[in-house]
């Protein structure tokens, strides 16, 4: 039993058009996210100098083709996680376009997000190391290194990753709680 009905939800202009611009800007992360491996593939002196290293949360770029390959390929994990995120936020914000909020879709996306987006949070210090370990194994004994760094806003997307989840969970308990009234009525 659904609180709202599907053919009853009829979204606002504002919703839908919020909606709308959440979807293209899934879009555009995405394709941002895509980009992170091909610029480890084409890392050379001058992409250095706009900083695409510390971006990616590097030391230096690789110089190279081995060093190049092996941290494209370990890139590729925390970009996997961000396009399953955003694969769950571009079915949220498409179930809010419709104007079901408060739909069983919408709520499996948002708790799939949320967990995802906390995930993330968690792995990325971890991700950021193993590019790390392949940037520097090809280097001489001596001079390889494993760097583990957790800045301050790794601690704030886990804090909105874990706000994230309590919102999915109180979201799902009101939806629960809202379709057992709608039965006694």
């Amino acid at each position: 039993m659904q609180h709202t009905p599907a053919s009853a939800a009829t979204p606002s202009f504002y919703l839908k058009r919020h909606a709308q611009v959440v979807q293209a800007l899934v879009l555009a992360g995405a394709a941002l996210l895509l980009v992170q491996p091909v610029l480890l593939l084409a890392a050379s002196d001058w992409l250095d100098v706009f900083g695409i290293g510390s971006f990616l949360g590097l030391p230096s770029l690789p110089t190279d083709a081995a060093g190049r390959w092996r941290t494209a390929l370990v890139s590729l994990l925390p970009v996997g996680g961000g396009l399953y995120a955003l694969l769950h936020l571009w079915r949220l914000f498409g179930e809010y376009g419709r104007g079901r909020v408060f739909g069983a879709t919408a709520q499996d996306a948002l708790v799939r997000f949320a967990w995802a987006v906390l995930l993330l949070a968690l792995l990325l210090p971890l991700a950021r190391g193993l590019m790390t370990v392949a940037l520097s194994i090809g280097y001489p004994p001596g001079q390889r290194f494993l760097a583990i760094s957790i800045a301050w806003f790794d601690c704030l997307h886990i804090l909105f990753g874990a706000v994230l989840v309590a919102i999915a969970r109180v979201m799902a308990e009101a939806r629960r709680l809202a379709d057992d009234n709608a039965g006694f009525v």
